[in-house]
């Protein structure tokens, strides 16, 4: 490859589908580095147009590479939150096509991107494809195992007579629901997962600049930033799933540092060691896993705005969502906290399907739905200590409901 005419590397580093691949190479071909001093960004974004990253990770990366060129389009981080974080973090219903139009967000690398910076940015785009690999391991390991279980006799019902028969004092014959593989992470989970990723480090590097004056905020927004945690930009928004993902991967982080799995690299080597903690930047892992499943396939763009976007919540936190609201379900109250470590939060529907999540009256097209059935295979998969928890809560908010006599 060395020995290649210029415009042959061109056009062999223009047809990369991914920004791992390109990566690789650089790090491979010092002819490839040679001309990626030249025309990084134009071969960059070539790239970015063949990548299977979804528009919200695009669009965080446009941002990362703005913060420290003195242009950052947003003067307060009020109007980053009311102009970025509201225009990018979306609600449960999916945007409709007489919906207003916002401003255009940045999709793609700025004109004058510096080369450093593109090269530390294909750089975390390698460590984050690894860091979503091995997140997804960690939780579908934990659902796999799940054994759901069901009641025998399908017409019982949980009671609405909170006087006769309370409905989380009720106890019903029930059976192993058979369980199927789904199969490989799919391209909705994998993006979950990276996309939570980039906003983490986006955040990172937002309170970095900030920190040094390169985004010119006033004082009391760069003290504010400082106090965040990394969901915090995103927690208060629409149903809040992005925020839930973002706080299932940071609590792998959690584990995976509390393992050892993971070091925090310094490339500039100003710090002791370079395996300290650090908050300002996502770590490495120390092996990284092999994948197990090949590159999912992308969907096809929505077909109004053509664009690549998960606008909603998994199925999985729609549920959780239902349930703990229902007034006669005996998950009524019951924290997300008891389903985020089994990665409710990035689940496809067809993965909860296979795992007897979402149990039917029948099969085919009369199958109907019965809510207790749902009800008791999701409290099924609690940990006995959080059941009997979400039973004295109900218990005591009914004794204090119930007029005395």
């Amino acid at each position: 490859m060395e020995a290649l005419p210029i415009e042959l590397l061109r056009k062999i580093v223009s047809h990369l589908d991914d920004c791992t691949s390109l990566y690789n190479l650089l790090r491979a071909s010092p002819a490839i580095f040679g001309l990626f001093d030249h025309e990084g960004l134009q071969l960059t974004r070539a790239v970015f147009s063949q990548d299977t990253m979804c528009d919200q990770i695009r669009e965080s990366i446009s941002l990362m590479a703005l913060l420290d060129s003195y242009t950052f389009p947003y003067p307060t981080l009020d109007v980053f939150i009311a102009s970025f974080v509201h225009l990018t973090v979306k609600g449960v219903q999916p945007q409709r096509a007489d919906d207003p139009v916002g401003p255009l967000l940045p999709n793609d690398l700025p004109d004058n991107t510096p080369i450093p910076k593109i090269r530390r940015i294909l750089s975390i785009y390698a460590q984050i494809v690894h860091l979503t690999e091995a997140c997804l391991d960690h939780y579908l390991e934990k659902f796999n195992a799940l054994r759901p279980e069901n009641i025998v006799d399908t017409e019982t019902r949980y009671s609405k007579d909170f006087k006769k028969t309370p409905p989380w004092t009720q106890r019903f014959e029930s059976f192993k629901v058979p369980v199927t593989d789904h199969g490989p992470i799919v391209w909705e989970e994998e993006q979950r997962v990276s996309r939570a990723l980039w906003r983490i480090q986006l955040f990172y590097d937002l309170r970095t600049a900030a920190n040094q004056s390169q985004l010119r905020w006033p004082a009391e927004d760069v003290t504010r930033l400082q106090t965040m945690k990394e969901r915090d930009l995103f927690v208060k928004w629409g149903l809040c799933y992005e925020a839930e993902e973002i706080h299932t991967v940071n609590e792998y982080l959690d584990h995976a540092w509390a393992a050892n799995l993971v070091f925090f690299h310094d490339p500039t080597n100003s710090s002791s060691g370079g395996c300290n903690r650090d908050s300002r930047r996502l770590p490495f892992l120390r092996h990284p896993v092999e994948r197990r499943w090949p590159m999912p396939r992308r969907p096809s763009p929505e077909p109004v705005t053509q664009t690549y976007k998960i606008d909603f919540g998994t199925f999985g936190m729609q549920q959780w969502q239902r349930l703990s609201e229902m007034p006669f379900s005996p998950l009524r109250t019951v924290n997300f906290d008891s389903y985020r470590r089994l990665g409710v939060a990035f689940w496809c529907l067809e993965r909860f399907q296979a795992i007897g999540l979402i149990p039917l009256n029948g099969e085919g097209p009369g199958a109907s739905i019965n809510l207790t059935l749902w009800q008791f295979a999701w409290r099924s998969i609690l940990d006995p200590l959080e059941v009997v928890e979400v039973e004295k809560k109900l218990q005591t908010e009914w004794e204090e409901r119930e007029p005395r006599d």
